[in-house]
């Protein structure tokens, strides 16, 4: 009879794991941290266009809570590196931000950045 307790323990142990595994933050890879990312006016003309990215805040479906603003935003940031760095870019140039959960209303609390990746050599410009 001692087959409930273990059972009852790893169904636990499982569910626990599923909830924290939905909580988890998107982080960034070692390899992607040091992608540059620009806002505004860039001169990007010694730099090579390589495609469109969009990152993305990750949403809690098993519990429906959200993360701080704060996490959401990191989380959507490394997602974006995460991808640029999938296209072998350095830089990424954000074109727009996308905030569903800005104001205190229920519903999908979600941060989205697209941008435009770029290989750019290094100048003394993209140094400064």
């Amino acid at each position: 009879m001692r087959a409930a307790p273990d059972i009852r323990m790893k169904i636990y142990a499982l569910t626990l794991g599923l909830i924290l595994a939905g909580c988890s933050l998107i982080s960034a890879k070692p390899e992607s941290q040091s992608i540059k990312m620009l806002l505004g006016e860039h001169n990007l003309a010694h730099c090579r266009f390589l495609g469109d990215v969009t990152g993305a805040s990750p949403v809690n479906k098993i519990t429906g809570e959200h993360p701080s603003y704060t996490n959401r935003l990191i989380s959507a940031r490394n997602d974006l590196r995460n991808e640029a760095y999938k296209l072998g870019g350095n830089t990424v140039h954000i074109r727009r931000t996308k905030n569903t959960g800005r104001y205190d209303l229920p519903g999908e609390k979600r941060i989205t950045i697209d941008g435009k990746v770029y290989f750019c050599e290094l100048t003394h410009e993209a140094v400064d």
